[in-house]
């Protein structure tokens, strides 16, 4: 079979996998890998080598470009000490207690091959824990740090790998010199970010055509990886924050249409990545157990070691973030959810295959790194959202009091408007009083929710999504005219995308 032809047949079955986790109400990424090991395991399936440069530069540039790109600056400043804590503290602290387990359970394998260990095992993966947040309604808090610290850890851990590696192959190793490293390696990464950020912004703001906008979005996140890569800075922070600017200016720089295009693109990519990087994870457990047993150590040996680290590693998580007390969440719920949303994924895989093969005690860190990721993906992502639950933490989607204030706010300056066009008698009176009628409504619905109400409640009141029913029956009704005049022959194609195109962006906004 041709490796394209493979490549599809991979995909259809991640697009069917899908489809199973979302059946049985599991999170998509662990029934991904269980998958993918399970395709590994059926007698004549080609193995994949999968290039650790490949998951780098073609996976995770755009996944943490779009993560930054969702995240607004304002929000993470107000979680910065804590945000600080986990992404850089939690990271130096996993690492050296996961070095200090390897080191005295491992057979074969020093302090420096431990060290390396301890950097590949330190940075985790939100895919899965913001996925079940989503679902579940947790509290914003919750998913905010979890998500903005795996952001932030891979770029601090990946340097300490950096560091580890280089001692590991034969480099000399200085305190201060890894220190200053590590400063300016990720300092240099969030300026290069930066930068490319506001050239990109710079360059949409001077476009017309949608999807052009798209393409130099893409552009951005691989330009600000591989940029800051090749002056040997933090890549992966680099498209954290070229995302993070890109994002925070997407409100002034881009137009309607394409902002709705860009996040449909996106949205879609972004699932791609996700499922296709899940099943490849889950492809390399032969091929890791292979080249493990080409060496004096056997599978069996390291599953000790590797239980010993995965309660280590969890273990040492929990005890950091009830440290940290109120920084971690302002219940002890709160701040266990986030300790139990450690879970490792593809940048640990990736670092872990990236060791050079001269670096002692390879085949071991590899098979351990893939240990840890099977133990945490499927043991704290089957488990979280029992977890979620239990501690009363699931929360259904509700405005908070700052959503109801903007959103009225912004009803009244809309009202003032309409107010200025009927003096410039720029509109019918029917057409006034029709706006009028409609931000007046949602001003008394943000009313009602300050007041205590429930926002579907208060919609009900006041009889807008009554509205929004009717008003989504009708355009299906006018989409099947459409069709049918197509069908017949009265209406050119060219045509019918336009009209068509003008309804699915008013059925959008009524969804919205």
């Amino acid at each position: 079979m041709a490796n394209v032809e493979y490549v599809l047949v991979l995909l259809i079955a991640a697009a069917l996998l899908v489809r199973v986790a979302e059946f049985g109400k599991v999170p998509a990424p662990i029934v991904l890998v269980l998958g993918g090991l399970a395709i590994a395991l059926i007698p004549g399936v080609k193995a994949i080598e999968l290039e650790p440069d490949l998951i780098f530069l073609v996976f995770l540039p755009p996944l943490v470009y779009a993560a930054g790109w969702r995240t607004s600056p304002h929000e993470l400043r107000a979680i910065v000490r804590p945000l600080a804590l986990l992404s850089i503290g939690l990271v130096f602290v996993t690492a050296a207690a996961v070095a200090v387990v390897a080191h005295a359970m491992v057979p074969g394998i020093g302090w420096a091959g431990a060290a390396v260990l301890g950097a590949v095992l330190a940075p985790t993966d939100a895919v899965s824990a913001t996925s079940i947040f989503r679902r579940l309604g947790a509290p914003e808090r919750v998913r905010l740090l979890v998500e903005g610290e795996s952001m932030i850890n891979d770029g601090t851990a990946l340097v300490i790998y950096r560091i580890a590696v280089g001692v590991a192959v034969g480099g000399a190793f200085s305190a201060g010199d890894a220190l200053l490293e590590f400063v300016v390696v990720g300092a240099g990464g969030v300026l290069v970010g930066l930068a490319v950020g506001a050239l990109s912004d710079l360059v949409v703001r001077r476009q017309d055509d949608a999807s052009l906008v798209i393409v130099i979005s893409v552009l951005t996140a691989y330009s600000a990886y591989v940029g800051a890569e090749e002056l040997h800075v933090s890549g992966i922070l680099a498209a954290v924050f070229a995302g993070l600017y890109a994002g925070y200016q997407s409100g002034r720089s881009l137009d309607a249409d394409t902002r709705l295009s860009a996040i449909a693109f996106w949205g879609v990519s972004i699932f791609a990545l996700e499922i296709t990087l899940f099943v490849l994870l889950g492809l390399q457990l032969p091929t890791i157990v292979d080249a493990l047993e080409q060496t004096s150590s056997g599978v069996a040996e390291l599953l000790l070691p590797a239980a010993a680290i995965a309660v280590v590693s969890i273990g040492v998580r929990l005890a950091f973030v009830f440290a940290m007390r109120t920084d971690a969440g302002d219940t002890a719920g709160q701040r266990f959810a986030v300790g139990w949303s450690g879970m490792r994924g593809a940048v640990s895989l990736a670092a872990a295959l990236a060791i050079p093969l001269d670096v002692p005690g390879r085949p071991q860190i590899v098979f351990l790194s893939f240990a840890l990721i099977l133990i945490t993906l499927v043991g704290q992502g089957l488990s979280l959202p029992f977890v979620i639950r239990a501690l009363g933490l699931e929360e259904p989607r509700r405005w908070s009091d700052e959503e109801a204030v903007a959103r009225m706010e912004a009803a009244q300056a809309a009202l003032d408007r309409i107010d200025e066009i009927e003096d410039e008698e720029r509109a019918s009176e029917w057409q006034l009083q029709r706006l009028r009628d409609l931000y007046r409504a949602r001003f008394r619905m943000c009313q009602a929710v300050l007041g205590g109400e429930d926002p579907e409640t208060a919609t009900r009141q006041q009889l807008l999504a009554s509205y929004a029913d009717l008003r989504r029956e009708l355009i299906g009704t006018e989409r099947e005219t459409l069709l049918s005049l197509r069908g017949s022959g009265r209406l050119p194609q060219e045509v019918m995308r336009q009209i068509e195109r003008d309804l699915d962006l008013e059925e959008a906004r009524i969804r919205s």
